[in-house]
């Protein structure tokens, strides 16, 4: 019996290992499909293991918008002792969407009837982002030493991986305008919550996103959900808007919402996820900083974003004494940081995120369109084998 027994065993063995084999095989068709590797999701997996930490101690410690600051301050202590991170590329487009719904839904009827008195706050925004990047265009090429190209496009306030793009095709050099951007919106989004927290007096800290938890989503809430961020962001594409995988799904939300067609909200757990997804995003930019860049290029970016939180701050007291709105939605709509973030923090604190993504939709549609136009008409700056 035991010797009758050992070619079956052996069969079942040799089946075994063909399945596993198949399976791997085909996982690693998967991957390949999505260029990553199994070594790649392991650094990503590490990558969202820190954000997890630093979302649960910066929310324990009351820190302002905790699930998108802690992931991104413990993902920059990690690159910074060269700890195997590793972006989330392949998440950042549906994350990105879901954040477009759910800014999108706070687009209600009762907007409609204000459009007129934000005429005159979106209107002042164009000559206000003209000035900025003007201003920054100087201050980087004149003091910091930048060539004009690169200086350009590190000061021009869109956004950042359009402005990498470019700078690239300009013969600026993308690395640098690719720091200074990321510096500009590190600054921003680190210091406007705690500003608004502790010289304002808004209890960011103990604020969580304003939707309802996940065990409260019904499966058509969820399927609504899903089908408005992929049929907005196909949308956007089809038709070639900037930025299409998040204005494409705030769009359709915002519409459905505005309209009263539907009230379906994402859930704080996706919101979640979206913050610690955009944390570790930022941090990996500076993924293999050295010392000399931090000296001659970052040191300047955050100079740079300096000056633009001061003019921020002063456009805001200006424009909502000129606009009746309050200082506060001025300040996040003007704040040039990153669209995503400047909308979340609207969308945490409840106030007026329909509001500040207007403003940040038009200011980036604005930089990207400009930008094009500046190139366009400089053209002794296509020498985009300089800086390679």
């Amino acid at each position: 019996m035991q010797d009758s027994d050992k070619p079956d065993r052996a069969h079942q063995s040799g089946t075994r290992g063909a399945s596993v084999a198949r399976v791997r095989k085909l996982s690693q068709q998967l991957l390949g499909r999505t260029g990553l590797t199994l070594p790649k999701l392991g650094c990503i997996g590490i990558a969202y293991g820190v954000a997890l930490v630093g979302g649960l101690l910066f929310s324990i410690l009351g820190v302002p918008l905790a699930w998108l600051l802690g992931p991104l301050v413990f993902s920059l202590v990690a690159t910074a002792i060269n700890k195997p991170l590793e972006r989330p590329a392949f998440l950042q487009l549906p994350m990105r969407a879901l954040l477009g719904v759910a800014i999108g839904a706070s687009f209600t009827p009762e907007l409609l009837g204000r459009i007129g008195g934000l005429v005159g706050s979106l209107a002042l925004l164009v000559p206000y982002t003209a000035v900025v990047t003007f201003a920054g265009t100087v201050f980087l090429e004149r003091v910091a030493g930048f060539d004009r190209p690169t200086a350009f496009f590190s000061a021009a306030p869109g956004g950042l991986a359009d402005m990498a793009v470019m700078s690239g095709d300009a013969g600026a050099d993308a690395r640098r305008v690719t720091l200074v951007q990321a510096s500009r919106v590190l600054m921003i989004v680190f210091i406007v919550p705690f500003w608004l927290q502790f010289a304002s007096g808004l209890p960011i800290g103990s604020t969580a996103p304003r939707s309802p938890p996940i065990s409260q989503l019904t499966v058509i809430d969820a399927v609504g959900i899903c089908a408005i961020a992929w049929a907005g962001y196909q949308i956007a594409t089809r038709i070639g808007l900037l930025a299409a995988s998040m204005v494409g799904p705030l769009i359709l939300s915002g519409l459905l919402h505005g309209l009263g067609l539907t009230t379906v909200k994402v859930p704080q757990e996706v919101l979640i996820a979206a913050q610690m997804t955009l944390g570790i995003m930022i941090g990996g930019y500076f993924i293999g900083v050295t010392l000399r860049e931090f000296v001659t290029v970052l040191s300047w970016g955050i100079a740079f974003g300096a000056m633009l939180l001061l003019v921020a701050a002063a456009a805001a007291v200006g424009v909502s004494r000129l606009t009746d709105l309050d200082p506060t939605v001025v300040l996040l709509s003007y704040a040039p940081g990153g669209q995503n973030e400047m909308n979340l923090l609207a969308l945490i604190i409840g106030i007026d995120a329909a509001v500040v993504a207007l403003h940040h939709l038009l200011r980036v549609a604005m930089v990207v369109i400009g930008a094009q136009l500046v190139f366009k008409w400089h053209t002794n700056w296509d020498r985009s084998e300089t800086h390679k």
